[in-house]
């Protein structure tokens, strides 16, 4: 049974943001993130421009190898989780990112081979369209397209990470894996061509307000892959599919999730647009638009984390006690992505607030990994 928060005005969520309010004038939005965001110091007076790349120089190594840790995988084939008895899902080898960060950063070539067989693993498994077989339940053969998203999303981020590293780029101990890289690009490129097709599907499953988080995915998968591969048509509509997640943002700051707020999918699309964010070309006029939209969502957000770091899920609309399952098991709270969207909000404002509670977040959960 679906549950809202309609007797608390925090949680309304019938009132979606216009997309002609959204986009009428980069000067109101300016006016409008000093109005909205008082409690974010940083962010009143500037709206920072910061490459992911920039934001990793800055994050700590511990958590980025806890990260990695938190993977299923075969470090032989790079097949993640269920797939690894048999092939299920393209949409499960989604954790390339990883160990390409990771691996990057510590200049550890065992890790970014890791996240590259994660990203080639399901090609064998392509059809001619550019989609893919799948096991899954109700799959009927065929891969959704918000699995090939789910896919694309993290394989596009892969790209730009391994493009932007002057190490991997360059290093005679990464010219294996180069090639291995070069070698999977038209296929990749074969997958989001199939995905580009597919938009109304993915607006139909994701969007008016079902799923942003999916839809913010479906966007990054679009924009982030479409940049790496040269792909205009798909950034155009990864730019498109960003609008979409903003239509469904409401004035309170709320990622719809079924109609409603949830706490753990909140911290999940805000990730997705700090990940996209941190992609942008500096000029681009989305990037003011989708910093106050990171804002809002933030500000309501900081509401749910209890002072143990607890994330509370009262009055979610998915994951809470008795709430959504997956294969038969019981949504739990995605604290590793809100904690990620925190630091690397910190990384580019400093707000030491935010630091924080993504400190309190990742003690609490972390100890009960332990």
């Amino acid at each position: 049974m679906m549950r809202t928060r309609s007797n608390n005005p925090k949680f309304r969520s019938t009132h979606l943001l216009a997309i002609a309010t959204i986009f009428s004038s980069l000067c109101l939005w300016s006016d409008g993130i000093q109005n909205t965001s008082s409690s974010l110091s940083v962010a009143q007076v500037q709206i920072p421009i910061s490459t992911e790349w920039h934001i990793l120089s800055k994050a700590d190594l511990d958590f980025l190898s806890f990260y990695v840790k938190a993977v299923v995988v075969d470090r032989q084939n790079g097949a993640i989780g269920r797939n690894q008895e048999r092939f299920i899902s393209v949409g499960f080898q989604r954790y390339a990112s990883r160990f390409i960060s990771y691996g990057i950063l510590t200049k550890n070539v065992e890790l970014v081979a890791i996240g590259i067989k994660i990203i080639n693993f399901p090609l064998s498994q392509q059809q001619t369209d550019g989609s893919f077989t799948d096991n899954s339940p109700k799959s009927n053969g065929k891969s959704s397209a918000s699995s090939v998203a789910f896919y694309l999303n993290d394989a596009g981020e892969s790209l730009l990470l391994l493009q932007n590293s002057k190490w991997f780029q360059s290093s005679d101990v990464t010219k294996l894996q180069r090639s291995h890289l070069e070698a999977m690009r038209p296929r990749i490129s074969k997958a989001l061509t199939w995905l580009i097709s597919q938009e109304s599907a993915l607006i139909k499953s994701d969007g008016n307000g079902r799923a942003t988080n999916r839809l913010w995915k479906d966007a990054n998968a679009l924009y982030l892959a479409g940049k790496a591969l040269g792909h205009q048509d798909g950034i155009t509509l990864g730019e498109k599919f960003v609008k979409l997640c903003l239509e469904q943002q409401s004035p309170e700051g709320a990622f719809l999730e079924m109609k409603g707020f949830d706490s753990s999918y909140q911290g999940v699309s805000l990730l997705e647009a700090m990940i996209l964010y941190a992609n942008l070309n500096s000029d681009s006029k989305l990037a003011p638009i989708v910093w106050s939209a990171i804002q809002s969502a933030l500000k309501l957000e900081l509401q749910s984390i209890l002072p143990s770091g607890e994330i509370s899920t009262e009055g979610n609309t998915r994951v809470f006690r008795g709430g959504e399952t997956y294969f038969d098991k019981e949504k739990t709270v995605d604290y590793l992505a809100l904690v990620r969207a925190l630091l690397y909000y910190h990384q580019i404002t400093q707000d030491q607030l935010v630091k924080n509670a993504a400190d309190r977040v990742f003690d609490f959960y972390s100890r009960k990994r332990r």
